[in-house]
């Protein structure tokens, strides 16, 4: 799909970077709310990343995660300080919150650091080296010969032609004729199950009840790997998953729960399931030609 004239002049990559680092030289950690501000509009701005590449501007975006990362490891800093001065407390004084608290600050300075330490990790990885992505490896791995995948701006070119020629969007998610781009890329002649998660999920807290709401396609394909991209909007996540569906009329679609019972299809019935979907297609494709052959016939 064309992108407006014009788009993208926001930011551009690498000045963006440029712009980020002089931010967080000069403002140090209260750049952070400010640079995310600024990723926001960016991507307002260029959604779909059509001026540098649909799949690579996708991987660019995971730059976020390292200002998440900063935010994580300083949130661990401050528990693991608030730990160290609870030990050396005088314990003959301790009451159990001062346990709890001892516990808490403990548990989350090491649940804070490993999760900062991970999403800064994958943001560096994705932005900086795109042929060690999750995106790239994700497409490299559904070529039949894998080991052999040409180099990575060959397997993004491949993707963003089809998405550029054929593809439609719903929300984040594009659909092409042979490819799908969401958080990871899937090849739809791999898909075996489309679903749809929509589910609300309610957090009790001193203030009162919080809501939240999960909207989530999940795709799983033929090695039983599967996908998950979120949305932001329900009617453009069912449509994805009813246009889908009507592409790919044999695969399994469902809603919530059951996309992790047909991922969790034991080997063999993975087996008899694929055997069902081959001679579905097999069948269909047997019926189109017996159409055609008639149609032939019909106008000699």
């Amino acid at each position: 799909m064309k992108e407006k004239k014009g788009s993208a002049r926001f930011l551009r990559w690498p000045w963006n970077i440029v712009i980020y680092i002089l931010l967080l030289i000069l403002l140090r950690i209260f750049a952070v709310p400010v640079i995310l501000i600024l990723i926001w509009v960016r991507e307002k701005t260029n959604p779909h990343g059509a001026a540098e590449g649909y799949c690579l501007s996708r991987t660019r975006k995971r730059l976020s995660w390292l200002l998440w990362s900063i935010l994580l490891l300083a949130i661990g800093v401050a528990l693991a300080a608030l730990f160290i001065v609870g030990l050396q407390q005088d314990r003959e004084y301790f009451e159990m919150k001062d346990y709890v608290t001892l516990v808490v600050s403990g548990g989350g300075a090491v649940v804070m650091g490993i999760s900062g330490i991970y999403m800064g990790y994958v943001a560096v990885r994705d932005t900086f080296f795109p042929a060690k992505s999750g995106l790239a490896d994700s497409i490299r791995k559904q070529l039949p010969y894998p080991d052999e995948a040409p180099p990575v701006e060959q397997l993004f070119a491949m993707v963003d032609k089809d998405i550029e020629e054929n593809g439609r969007w719903f929300d984040a998610v594009a659909i092409g004729r042979e490819w799908v781009l969401g958080e990871l890329v899937n090849r739809i002649d791999r898909i075996r199950g489309i679903f749809i998660v929509d589910e609300i999920h309610q957090h009790h807290t001193q203030t009162g009840i919080r809501t939240h709401r999960t909207l989530q396609l999940v795709l799983i394909d033929n090695r039983w790997q599967r996908n998950i991209t979120n949305f932001s909007k329900p009617k453009e996540l069912q449509a994805a998953a009813e246009y889908l569906s009507f592409h790919i009329p044999d695969a399994r679609f469902g809603r919530n729960e059951q996309n992790r019972e047909f991922w969790y299809f034991t080997e063999e019935e993975q087996e008899a399931f694929e055997r069902e979907f081959q001679q579905k297609q097999n069948r269909r494709i047997s019926e189109g030609a017996s159409e055609r052959d008639d149609r032939y016939r019909g106008r000699r």
